[in-house]
């Protein structure tokens, strides 16, 4: 009897102990393969119509560290039908945006729930804006350190329209590498370390005899050169530089990621461009090799210098432009693994331009020479926040809006104004305001629209006129003529300044689209002259 009754309480016992032995055993081996410490199985995900497999073999020579902060949240696992599907007719964005009356950017039924591994790798929201994503960014990033923001085109919403994407980086690779279409940005943003990067592009047809070897090794090696004048750095190009590739029968283009020696990073990716504005004076100067733009009038050079802007979006691996096939893969004529055959976790990691664990990395000293250069950029680019006003939509003069839209029509009926920037002097007024249009990138210096790089105009109050600038590279120092204001917008500015004193922006001078049709109206007469000689400017 004694013995019966000891039996059952002891088999529970020992059940229950090897149930907790198999469970702690089978999480162990999820979580390893998970953070790819192991690899089961070779797995196979669909690339644009091919395979992407996950190898076996790990590079002995690279390894991306990342420590992930662990935390359970609500969030939602994202599917590529979100974004590469036909469009809703409901739109969401992030979990916590849609609770208050923002507009929503997806529909419900395109998330599924996370799993509990996914979402012990953090947080990933959406959001229709960079700046919503940044304020995320900087809320996400005191619990995960490795907390990034990405970016990516939309086919149902306007041409280059992006929506952005807070994620750390292991849970955006878990998620990131089912997808079947890529079209995603890494955005590098203001103010962080970031490795060394290159975009490198050249048109074949306007080079039809180029020698591509020669042009690539002298830009290497100038490089190598300069980190070593400049920095004292010694580096092997073929060996301490990845490159990605999506050259295509028109067009050579890479990205090169610089792994310079001990981690140094750059303060910042606007660090990196005076030493890039030296490297285009260096190439320009001893050039073995004549490379010239895209419609071979102007001789450039082998790399784009317009890609060290403050958050700035640069395409990450495996992915490709929206529309467009060619993805960044790893080059064949990259020798930065060796003989060893990486994993794409691995590549990923390694191409990306703020790595895991930035924070830890050291960070280059920048010369005094390149110091002044930054602050020179600073001076002419940025303003202290409290002299800098900016937003997006309309901006506080709504009347200059519209007929800032009117000119820009011209070339484009769907243009918007994605951004605005107004400039303040030290008497508290506001001297300039800078327009960013989006879908419309007519430059005057070329005669036509740029195929990628945006354009901005510049409205000066104290002169009563505006120019065309544009981002592009070739274009750099250069504006259109400076086209005067039409009178009745000039007195509809100073009209609304005065209604604040004439000191800085007036925060009651945003009208209601009846009032601005009502304005045009009394104006017809004078509105018709301006776009008349308008007219006759292209005609001449």
């Amino acid at each position: 009897m004694f013995v019966g009754r000891i039996l059952p309480s002891f088999h529970c016992t020992k059940v229950a102990e090897v149930v907790r032995f198999l469970l702690k055993h089978v999480i162990a081996v999820v979580y390893m393969e998970v953070y790819g410490l192991i690899n089961l199985n070779p797995v196979k995900f669909p690339v644009n119509g091919q395979t992407m497999a996950s190898h076996p073999k790990t590079s002995s020579r690279r390894f991306s560290d990342l420590d992930p902060d662990d935390s359970f949240n609500d969030s939602v696992h994202l599917n590529d039908s979100w974004f590469y599907g036909p469009p809703k007719k409901k739109q969401v964005m992030s979990p916590d945006e849609s609770k208050g009356d923002t507009p929503h950017i997806a529909s419900p039924g395109t998330f599924k729930k996370a799993s509990l591994v996914e979402k012990s790798l953090g947080e990933m929201e959406t959001f229709p804006k960079q700046r919503l994503a940044l304020a995320k960014l900087e809320g996400s990033s005191k619990v995960f350190k490795n907390s990034r923001v990405f970016s990516f085109e939309c086919p149902e919403h306007s041409a280059g329209e992006r929506r952005y994407l807070v994620s750390t980086l292991e849970r955006f690779w878990a998620w990131y590498s089912c997808l079947k279409e890529r079209h995603l940005y890494e955005l590098i943003t203001e103010s962080t370390p970031c490795r060394l990067y290159f975009d490198l592009e050249y048109s074949k047809s306007s080079n039809p005899d180029i020698d591509h070897e020669m042009a690539y090794n002298h830009f290497m090696d100038t490089v190598k050169h300069l980190l070593k004048s400049e920095f004292d750095l010694e580096v092997d190009p073929r060996k301490d530089f990845l490159v990605l590739d999506s050259s295509t029968d028109s067009k050579f283009s890479a990205h090169v990621i610089c792994h310079l020696p001990n981690r140094y990073l750059f303060p910042s990716n606007t660090h990196i461009r005076p030493f890039c504005n030296r490297l285009l004076e260096v190439l320009l100067e001893d050039a073995p090799v004549k490379i010239w733009n895209s419609d071979g009038t102007k001789e450039t050079v082998l790399f784009d210098n317009a890609v060290y802007t403050k958050n700035r979006n640069f395409r990450l691996y495996l992915s490709s432009k929206l529309g467009k096939e060619t993805v960044l893969k790893l080059a064949d004529y990259c020798d930065f693994y060796g003989p060893n055959k990486p994993s794409d976790r691995q590549i990923f990691f390694d191409s990306i331009c703020v790595p895991a664990n930035a924070s830890e990395f050291p960070l280059l000293k920048v010369p005094d020479s390149l110091e002044e250069e930054i602050e020179r950029i600073r001076g002419s680019r940025v303003l202290s926040a409290a002299k800098v006003q900016e937003g997006s939509g309309p901006s506080p003069y709504p009347q200059l809006d519209e007929f800032m839209l009117m000119v820009w029509r011209k070339w484009n009926q769907s243009v918007y104004i994605r951004q605005w920037k107004t400039t303040v002097n030290e008497k508290g007024f506001v001297t300039s305001i800078i327009y960013y249009p989006a879908n419309c990138r007519y430059c005057f210096n070329i005669g036509r629209e740029h195929k990628s790089n945006g354009t901005f105009w510049t409205v000066n109050l104290e002169r009563n006129d505006f120019c065309q600038k544009c981002f592009d590279v070739e274009c750099r120092g250069v504006s259109s003529n400076l086209f005067p204001l039409p009178s009745f917008i000039v007195n509809s500015i100073h009209k609304a300044n005065d209604c604040d004193g004439a000191k800085e922006i007036p925060n009651d001078s945003f009208s209601d689209e009846d009032d601005v049709a009502s304005f045009f109206d009394e104006s017809a007469v004078e509105l018709n002259e301006f776009f008349t000689k308008w007219d006759e400017v292209f005609e001449q």
